[in-house]
């Protein structure tokens, strides 16, 4: 018996140790990635069972199947259903192509086309369900975290938004913005917070900040004129052209309009005041020489344009609908015939 005794101390009881060691390592490693592999495949056969409303396989399901075509060739006619609007068909195919292939980077890629598709779609609770489902894979990808966190924010839920935003920003330094605004949301949304408070907060963080000037100073101006002119930006003073143009004369502050030529050119063209004579922006120019002329059936209205993407909406924004960047809104002033309203009655 002594003959297979090997000694602790032997060289060769080390060799065999170490080999018994990888083996038992290899062994777990295998078992743990087919575990892995395993729990990923129902995971995502869980997911796909979220949105299986019929049971059956549509007729493009079933050429996907059954078709030797790649799988870029059906992405492509996915992305070309979506470009139309038609996010029905998009979505199908992409369903379908997820159920087909395994690889998990393209997973990846279709889930996140997918998440894309939903939230174009409007249908944010399936395009959160498919960005969280490729969070928990990759943990890592900025994609999945913005359009999440863009999720949560038209959900009205800026918490949850405040929270993803955090782990973007351990990715994206740069997007740092998206706090401050998220901040400043969940401020205007606080049933808790009273008006006062809620000026007294916005007031803090632009000036902490020097951001958010169009959403901070159009709740001030709203709500709390004396303290927006308090803190009065004056190299806001085009960004916030409208907001301006439509604040009650009881609300002006004449000492801190008079130091700024634009907002003297721009009352007077309103017609609540008369401290320039002529203006170098054409409209604002217009309307003060029509004012002198006494003609006043002329005012402005304005478009709004994103400094990013140059996209124009008719409604202000605060984060740009087509490119989703923040605090880059631009009036734009355009002449309009003023409208009066008329006594119709027939009494």
């Amino acid at each position: 018996m002594n003959t297979f005794y090997i000694e602790f101390r032997d060289p060769l009881f080390g060799v065999i140790l170490f080999f018994l060691l990888l083996f038992v390592l290899s062994f777990l490693s295998y078992w743990g990635g087919r575990y892995k592999a395993s729990r990923a495949h129902r995971s995502l056969e869980s997911f796909l069972g979220k949105f299986d409303e019929t049971g059956d396989p549509t007729p493009i399901a079933s050429q996907i199947h059954n078709n030797s075509l790649n799988n870029e060739s059906w992405l492509l006619l996915a992305h070309s259903f979506d470009l139309q609007g038609n996010f029905e068909k998009s979505v199908e195919i992409y369903l379908a192509v997820l159920s087909k292939y395994s690889d998990p980077l393209f997973q990846k890629e279709v889930l996140l086309l997918l998440g894309k598709t939903y939230f174009k779609a409007g249908f944010l609770e399936r395009a959160r369900v498919s960005f969280v489902q490729v969070l928990q894979s990759n943990p890592r990808t900025p994609t999945a975290l913005h359009y999440l966190l863009l999720v949560y924010e038209q959900l009205q839920q800026f918490d949850k938004a405040l929270e993803v935003s955090e782990s973007l920003l351990e990715l994206q330094p740069q997007s740092h913005p998206v706090q401050t605004y998220l901040k400043c949301r969940l401020i205007l949304v606080n049933p808790k917070l009273s008006i006062d408070e809620r000026c007294e907060q916005l007031s803090s963080i632009y000036r902490e900040t020097l951001s958010m000037g169009y959403l901070i100073f159009e709740y001030l101006f709203t709500h709390k004129s004396a303290m927006a002119w308090e803190i009065f930006d004056h190299g806001l003073a085009n960004r916030l052209s409208d907001i301006l143009w439509r604040l009650p004369e009881e609300k002006l502050d004449l000492a801190i309009i008079s130091q700024n030529g634009y907002l003297r050119e721009l009352f007077t063209a309103r017609g609540a005041l008369e401290l320039a004579q002529n203006s170098s922006v054409f409209e604002l120019d217009t309307l003060i020489a029509l004012r002198k002329c006494g003609v006043s059936k002329a005012t402005l209205q304005f478009e709004y344009a994103c400094g990013e993407c140059k996209q124009i909406s008719f409604i202000p924004f605060h984060r740009c609908p087509h490119c989703h960047t923040i605090d880059t809104v631009s009036p734009i002033l355009t002449l309009s015939k003023e409208h009066f309203e008329e006594n119709n009655s027939f009494q």
